[in-house]
């Protein structure tokens, strides 16, 4: 089972440095499509990230692989927004929601909580996107600039030639 996954690994990385383009477009596509999964899509993600990319130029398969490939960390990237969320507009989640359910009875008190735990959500959502698009973008794009050639090469003479992928 572990050496089938590792195998589909390798053809994605192959997918993904096989790709022509120019080295902007595809680290927008890429970086676009990672990012969404910031975003709870209830499983349209995929759907978007290639919209995103189109929508700014880029290249839509990269879109579509960088969807993928954070797909598997949405609860950790759900919990770091709320983390973040949290840092910056701060108060305890956890004693808000104990008083909503006290007053449970009262509708506007479940409401307001709803919209301040909302609030704490959209506010780490963007934030942490806005961090990982400025961060991912520039490190995909040398490394399709400068390395791309490179990599296909490694990946050629070592998965397949020797393991024929």
């Amino acid at each position: 089972m572990r050496k089938k996954w590792i195998r589909r690994l390798k053809y994605m990385l192959l997918k993904f440095f096989r790709i022509r383009g120019s080295a902007h477009s595809i680290s927008i596509g890429f970086t676009l499509g990672a990012s969404i999964n910031f975003v709870p899509s209830f499983g349209i993600g995929l759907i978007i990230s290639v919209a995103f990319a189109k929508l700014f130029r880029g290249n839509s398969i990269a879109a579509f692989i960088g969807g993928i490939s954070l797909v598997w960390f949405f609860p950790f990237l759900f919990y770091l927004n709320m983390v973040t969320g949290e840092f910056i507009y701060p108060h305890d989640i956890g004693e808000v929601i104990e008083n909503a359910v006290e007053d449970a009875a009262v509708l506007n008190d479940p409401v307001m909580t709803g919209l301040s735990i909302g609030r704490t959500f959209l506010i780490g959502m963007i934030i942490n996107m806005l961090l990982f698009i400025f961060s991912l973008y520039p490190a995909i794009y040398i490394l399709f600039k400068r390395y791309q050639k490179r990599i296909l090469h490694f990946i050629y003479e070592k998965w397949v030639k020797k393991q024929g992928i």
